[in-house]
């Protein structure tokens, strides 16, 4: 561990949702503060100047929201290490002492030049603690504070840093929290990644983590880590949090920040990084590369290890040709209508859509059908009302005593959803206002005038409707953004011929309710499975706690 650096306030040192360390200094041989002894009565983590065990404190590092970290010697070895102890002590709980021994024995797994190695795992009079290699230096983001480093610096610490958490992975552990904050800087520039505090077993849950959960620091954490998809997490999760780094190494600011914790949350879920060129315009295209591919939203498109992160650096800083390629029109344009947010949350509506496709489209052919045979106007009006009719009992069926939006999701919908149809209606009120049966002459629209009030509405909805696909674009799925673009090319095409306005539209509405139909189905089963395969997880760690109990 190192010893920190001169002050800077706490709330700035702090990332947001992280643990806040309090990096007072305290030099050896001050005075011990008054109140250590009702602390030492209390049983909790002792102070500067005391023994503890075999153990000299010499200062304290760090304080977290659980730990203390301390320089120390150990006095039989004679030499200087890093001591941290839970800050409970000996009132901590079960859990807590739970996570402590995971972080310690995840450390104590891997023996790597750029990983602090752990050495002693013990506990002294009911306290708790390990002990590391003391690192004597600063940790990563100090180097930012006078601003953003050079291209080939920023480079070659992340690929140092990829390099070791690759063999992290080989080794079966998951950071979840590789931050700037994490990183340590020695007298040769050498970084060293320390705090597994959430650590994870690749291939196992131990339990101590459930589905939803958030674990991390927002600015640094993929999207499948701020949305709490345990299941999700593997190496590419720690990819994403290493292209993080490098993007604050080359800009001075994480790729996401906030008003609050949520609001980066949000942003990560949400919102594609501002290219880091914007922000510095030094940066080199192929490092923005590197860095953006990092940063994809979806796994698959991330580099496939930190390995393979790591070789495309070493590519870079010897100035060869990177694999990562960035992206032109039509990779963006494919990304954007790629994206999928939130849709899973509607999983459960696809056998309704489904049912919502086969109602539209039994009345707008009925009413094409009615036009064209010329039937008298009621005909029309009764098969309109019934097709409002069935969607809303249909609708009520699915949702029964939720009829109200349950979440921030469906508030979204239901805004989009409410305009639509408040806009749908006084379309057609003003449309029929508009129209002036006198002006039509010809024999040719004398058939027409009888429709002409049920008819012209129709290119005026298409645009209405492709405006509202849009917006579900932006916010939910991108394939919607080609529905809307559907819809605003058949507003003009209907104005060719206002008869067949009820057939096309109604035929377009039942194939994108069908499309967007099967789609929730689709995540309505990855959802299952994933809920199979964590079961399945969470059994097999039961297992093996069951057989290491005995």
């Amino acid at each position: 561990m190192a010893q920190p650096s001169d002050s800077k306030p706490m709330t700035e040192l702090a990332d947001q949702g992280a643990t806040v360390l309090d990096l007072t200094r305290v030099a050896p041989g001050e005075s011990i503060p008054l109140q250590n002894d009702a602390r030492n009565a209390a049983g909790l983590a002792p102070y500067v100047g005391q023994r503890f065990g075999e153990y000299e404190i010499l200062s304290q590092i760090a304080q977290g929201g659980m730990g203390v970290v301390y320089r120390a010697r150990q006095l039989t070895l004679g030499r200087v290490v890093a001591l941290k102890m839970i800050l409970a002590g000996r009132l901590a709980n079960a859990e807590d002492v739970g996570r402590f021994r995971a972080e310690a024995e995840a450390a104590a797994r891997l023996q790597h030049s750029n990983i602090v190695a752990v050495h002693d795992v013990d506990q002294h009079e009911g306290q708790h603690y390990f002990t590391m290699d003391f690192i004597d230096g600063e940790s990563l983001d100090r180097r930012i504070v006078d601003g953003p480093l050079a291209g080939k610096s920023a480079a070659r610490y992340v690929r140092i840093l990829a390099r070791a958490v690759h063999y992290a992975h080989k080794n079966g552990i998951l950071h979840r929290d590789l931050k700037p904050t994490n990183i340590l800087i020695d007298a040769d520039d050498e970084p060293h990644i320390t705090d597994f505090g959430l650590a994870k077993r690749l291939g196992l849950d131990t339990g101590q983590t459930r589905t939803g959960t958030v674990l991390g620091t927002p600015s640094y954490m993929s999207p499948e880590q701020a949305q709490g998809r345990i299941a999700e997490l593997g190496p590419t999760t720690d990819v994403y949090s290493l292209g993080a780094i490098l993007y604050e190494l080359m800009t001075g600011r994480p790729p996401f920040r906030g008003e609050t914790p949520l609001d980066t949350v949000m942003q990560v879920i949400d919102h594609e990084p501002v290219p880091p060129v914007l922000l510095n315009p030094k940066i080199d295209h192929d490092l923005q590369t590197i860095c953006l591919k990092c940063l994809e939203k979806e796994p698959t498109l991330r580099y496939a290890s930190a390995e393979e992160l790591g070789e495309d650096l070493q590519r870079y800083l010897d100035g060869e040709s990177i694999t990562a390629r960035s992206f032109n029109v039509i990779d963006r344009l494919a990304h954007t209508l790629d994206r999928d947010q939130h849709t899973a949350d509607f999983s459960a509506w696809s056998s309704m859509v489904l049912v919502m496709a086969m109602v539209v489209l039994t009345e707008h052919v009925a009413v094409f059908g009615f036009v064209r045979a010329e039937l008298p106007m009621p005909f029309i009006t009764v098969a309109r009302f019934l097709q409002f009719v069935l969607l809303g009992l249909l609708f009520w069926y699915n949702r029964r005593s939720q009829l109200l939006p349950t979440s921030a999701a469906e508030r979204e919908l239901w805004s989009i959803w409410i305009g639509y149809f408040t806009t749908y209606f006084f379309v057609v009120l003003v449309t029929r206002l508009l129209i002036r049966v006198d002006a039509l002459s010809t024999p040719a629209d004398v058939r027409m005038q009888k429709y002409l009030p049920e008819l012209l509405p129709y290119p005026f909805i298409a645009l209405v409707s492709g405006l509202a696909f849009f917006v579900m674009g932006a916010n939910y799925w991108g394939r919607c953004y080609a529905f809307g673009v559907a819809f605003f090319i058949l507003g003009p095409i209907i104005v060719l011929d206002l008869t067949l306005g009820p057939l096309l539209f109604g035929v377009l509405w039942s194939i994108t309710l069908v499309i967007l139909g099967l789609h929730l189905r689709k995540q309505g089963q990855r959802l299952q499975e994933e809920r199979e395969k964590s079961k399945i997880t969470n059994s097999q760690a039961a297992t093996v706690l069951f057989k290491g109990k005995q």
